[in-house]
């Protein structure tokens, strides 16, 4: 017995019969009242719907057999499906040699005629077949084997149909059972209050959190109305305008204030979300409160933060103006009469005198850097911060140019590296490195010509620039502190200075995000630090 070859694609045929979850399904009248058609149209004692699977041929509707499948080998529809495009008719199966040994034909049975329509889907698959047999030779009429035709398209769109009720079954199975898990999961658990209400204004679910606010039970709540939970006139006034809008399919939002039993007087943020169910109907609201009293709070004390930032501000523009103007008027004044009474009279003056008027020349200058660098200091919170790419190696050219005198005097050198591009404010980095390369000039060893070196790195997001110097170092003990205000390690008669330099130069690499560290040997020297943040985008 010859048996039939599989089609080309099978394992797609394959994928698509089983696809349509039709296999092994209940009977239906649909696909039975096709076999019952296909009967009495063409005569014959048995009809079928045919859907041949991997191995067997299964029927989803038969007429004269009691059998429910047979295996694919002995199935005539499985040669039927090798000519999707046209009706298979054997009108004597004795004669054929595809069947003349089939053990349906050459057995008990004696089947004699057999004819099948396949049933091919809109993308080309023959998935099986609407067939008639017969115990008798015959022969059907061109309209029979059209009208059998027809009956496979008609089943074609039937099982489509199918797939897509089952499918639609499926999704709203799913959609309930999604929504049942939501709605349980809000009435246990979450730190908002969570409430559905019905279109009634009926509590339908609430979770634990709205529970511990009101200082009640789920049977205390579950099945009333909100008015007389809430109060009519609290309801009518406070909720049900923002209630109605959401029934109407709207997403509500708003603010409120509620006094809750078991929390007092709290600011809660409202949100109203409309529920519907698979078929878009609106079947109630989600309630989500959200305590904001925190935050509310929080915020009190920022405003209340500002205006204190905002007046010190004005204090601090207050204390500028007396430094530039008050301050400083009767300090050049000091200064200017000191130079002209020394210059005009001192030869004239007693030693004495001669003497007190060097301290009073000395404390007015001394007076006068002083403030020139406390208004640097006061002048970098008000600096609006401009950044860009600086190019170091000229700027510290610029600053060996600008000490020019300063390393004349203390015999001192500059060194640098070849530097590398970083993003800051030129004008400030300027007035860090000239400060430390000061330091490094002013604190040198006696007897040994001070000497600057200047090198970068980059490390950990940073660009690293060090300023490093031969001079007398720092304890361990005192370089925590030397970033201080007006912090002085020796005597102003041996280094003088007012104590502010490094304060600027740690201001100065914070404004920019970074900051300042100091490695230090006592005898041996210092090295400074500048950490700046690399450039967004920048290679590390």
């Amino acid at each position: 017995m010859p048996i039939a070859l599989h089609p080309a694609n099978e394992a797609q045929r394959l994928a698509r019969l089983h696809g349509l979850g039709i296999l092994d399904t209940l009977p239906q009248k649909a696909f039975d009242d096709i076999s019952a058609l296909a009967q009495v149209i063409c005569g014959t004692p048995v009809a079928m719907v045919t859907l041949i699977d991997r191995d067997r041929q299964w029927f989803k509707s038969r007429i004269g057999v009691d059998m429910t499948e047979t295996s694919r080998e002995l199935a005539f529809c499985s040669h039927a499906i090798l000519d999707p495009d046209h009706v298979t008719v054997v009108e004597d199966m004795t004669r054929d040699p595809r069947f003349l040994d089939n053990p349906l034909v050459s057995g008990p049975t004696h089947v004699r005629f057999y004819a099948g329509a396949p049933i091919v889907t809109d993308d080309g698959f023959a998935l099986g077949t609407v067939c008639v047999v017969d115990l008798q030779e015959r022969q059907l009429h061109p309209v029979q084997l059209d009208a059998l035709s027809k009956l496979s398209g008609l089943v074609t769109s039937l099982l489509e149909h199918e797939k897509a009720r089952l499918n639609e079954v499926a999704r709203t199975a799913e959609a309930t059972r999604l929504q049942h898990e939501q709605l349980t999961a809000m009435a246990i658990s979450g730190l908002d209050l969570q409430v559905y209400v019905d279109p009634q204004y009926v509590y339908q679910h609430v979770n634990d959190t709205f529970l511990d606010y009101w200082g009640c039970g789920r049977e205390d709540v579950i099945g009333r109305r909100l008015p007389d939970h809430l109060g009519e006139q609290a309801f009518r006034e406070g909720i049900q305008p923002h209630l109605d809008r959401a029934l109407a399919g709207e997403t509500v939002s708003y603010h409120r204030k509620v006094h809750f039993p078991a929390r007092g007087s709290r600011h809660v943020q409202v949100a109203l979300l409309p529920a519907r169910n698979p078929q878009g109907e609106i079947t109630g609201v989600v309630l989500r409160a959200q305590d904001v009293q925190d935050v509310r709070e929080r915020e009190a004390h920022l405003r209340e933060t500002v205006a204190l930032l905002e007046q010190k501000t004005l204090e601090q523009e207050r204390f500028i103006h007396i430094i530039s103007h008050d301050l400083r008027e009767p300090i050049n004044s000091i200064n200017n009469f000191s130079s002209l009474l020394a210059s005009d009279h001192q030869p004239d003056l007693p030693p004495a005198a001669q003497r007190y008027l060097g301290f009073v020349r000395a404390g007015g200058q001394r007076m006068g850097a002083l403030l020139d660098d406390l208004l640097k200091y006061v002048r970098l919170d008000r600096h609006a911060l401009s950044t860009g790419p600086v190019d170091v190696t000229r700027l510290v050219d610029q600053v060996r140019d600008d000490l020019a005198s300063a390393l004349a005097l203390a015999q001192g050198q500059v060194d640098r590296e070849q530097l590398a591009t970083v993003q800051a404010d030129a004008s400030l980095l300027r007035i860090a490195l000239q400060n430390l390369v000061t330091n490094g000039l002013k604190f040198a060893r006696p007897q040994v010509p001070p000497r600057v070196r200047i090198s970068a790195s980059r490390k950990d997001g940073f660009d690293l620039i060090h300023v490093e110097d031969n001079g007398i170092g720092i304890s361990s003990e005192h370089q925590a502190g030397i970033f201080d205000m007006f912090k002085r390690l020796h005597p102003r008669k041996q280094h003088p200075g007012s104590g502010l330099g490094l304060s600027i130069c740690r201001r100065i690499a914070a404004l920019h995000g970074g900051h300042l560290s100091v490695q230090s040997e006592p005898g041996v020297g210092s090295r400074f630090t500048l950490h700046l943040p690399v450039a967004h985008g920048t290679p590390s």
